[in-house]
């Protein structure tokens, strides 16, 4: 199908399910495994995963960098009808990917129980985590592929391969989850083969792509690789941000919430730090459905289309987060139940936790958008700010301030203020400059 001439509702539905659900891979993993540990492990074990979710993120960082950055400008330069640059932006963020990985690799083989006591373990809580991420440790390179290969899946016409990878990973994961964590007995490591399996799968299926004929990806050799990789970055660092900052929040948010509360609190955190990275994911699946689509577009200059699709995504975007938002609103306890094997005294403070932080999700999604959208029509340094202002500097700045007024309460507020704030400067920036 044509992203120039094709009716535009018409790409936009054939590339939402898609891409909302390839978004989904790792995020999903991580919350079936934390609805496994937590019923096997009870809160020691949730207050775990709420350690080595950040981890998740990191790892969605580096293949969000490579992987859209790359794929934005891949699907620009078709639009421009320029098929060896298009391929040579692959090449280039392949090669990319594959040093980062092998750094992040080794630094984490040398340094895990440093890294995880920085991400907010104690020594009770270290043991715990290292009888799962022991396995994530091994097999690192695995969990950076999916999103990687997904963003050029999606731009070389193949979104439906993306999502039946995910699928079938994803069911391999939550069978393992039930059948390693309790027929078997193996707990905390049972998740995670579990999630080592379905991804390994995922990821066989996934790279089944590049040996069929319509496959439009090639190697070739680029003219300027330093000139590429700066693009590459310049575009990929707005989403991958995103997921960055996630870690960043989480690691501020485990040493606040141990110094405002304790484990019990950090418990219930580790739920809700399981749900926001999957709702988040379904947030980055609309941007990854309009950013192909608004990359062809820019690049060919139909300014109208590119519109529409930000219109597309943004009334999405807004049914996703207020839907997101009931759920914690109204059921925060069911959902808590859901993911532990809680006591009397964490179910006692769940509703304070859920229902100020559940008000994040419906600017969230509105950002996210925003930061994919403002790539895709390459104003990359804006998409950079939003990301930053999101991830780092309100965020962080309002995380650290609420508590010294409010205690913990101010903890769990600091996270919607934030998202809202940075949902209005990025509405301005793109009515202001109608791009949107």
């Amino acid at each position: 199908m044509d992203f120039i001439t094709a009716d535009p509702i018409k790409l936009y539905k054939k590339y939402l399910i898609p891409s909302m659900g390839s978004a989904l891979a790792v995020s999903i993993y991580s919350f079936v495994d934390t609805i496994a540990v937590g019923q096997s492990e009870g809160e020691l074990g949730a207050a775990a995963m709420a350690v080595i979710c950040p981890l998740f993120g990191f790892m969605v960082f580096l293949s969000i960098l490579c992987g859209i950055g790359g794929s934005v400008l891949l699907s620009a330069a078709r639009g421009e009808g320029k098929p060896e640059k298009a391929n040579a932006f692959f090449t280039i963020a392949l090669g990319m990917i594959i040093v980062l990985t092998l750094i992040f690799w080794g630094l984490l083989l040398l340094f895990h129980d440093p890294i995880f006591m920085f991400l907010g373990a104690d020594e009770v809580i270290l043991a715990k985590v290292m009888e799962y991420a022991k396995w994530i440790i091994w097999t690192f390179p695995v969990f950076i592929a999916p999103t990687f290969i997904g963003s050029f899946l999606r731009n070389d016409g193949a979104p439906m391969l993306d999502m039946a990878a995910v699928i079938i990973g994803g069911c391999v994961n939550m069978f393992g989850d039930w059948f390693f964590v309790f027929p078997l007995g193996m707990r905390m490591e049972g998740a995670a083969i579990a999630t080592v399996l379905g991804t390994s799968l995922q990821v066989l299926i996934m790279c089944g792509h590049f040996f069929r004929k319509k496959c439009g990806l090639r190697l070739v050799k680029p003219g300027n690789w330093w000139r590429g990789v700066r693009k590459i970055c310049l575009i990929g660092v707005g989403a991958g941000i995103l997921d960055l900052g996630t870690v960043f929040i989480a690691v501020l948010m485990n040493n606040q919430i141990m110094r405002y509360g304790g484990p019990v609190e950090l418990a219930v955190y580790g739920v809700v730090s399981a749900i926001s990275p999957l709702f988040q994911a379904f947030f980055g699946g609309v941007g990854q459905t309009i950013q192909p689509l608004v990359s062809a577009n820019c690049g060919a200059g139909e300014t109208e289309r590119t519109r529409l699709f930000w219109r597309f995504g943004l009334i999405t975007s807004l049914m996703i987060g207020v839907l997101t938002s009931c759920l914690g609103e109204f059921f925060p306890v069911p959902i808590a139940r859901l993911f532990m094997d809680a006591s009397p005294e964490a179910i006692a403070i769940v509703p304070s936790v859920f229902q100020p932080y559940f008000l994040l999700f419906v600017p969230l999604g509105v950002t996210v958008l925003a930061t994919y959208y403002l790539q895709a029509i390459l104003h990359g340094k804006i998409s950079m700010l939003i990301a930053l202002l999101r991830s780092a500097l309100v965020s962080g700045l309002l995380i650290c301030l609420l508590p010294l007024r409010w205690g913990l309460a101010g903890v769990w507020l600091a996270l919607p203020v934030s998202e809202l704030l940075v949902m209005l400067i990025a509405l301005f920036y793109i009515r202001k400059r109608r791009l949107g």
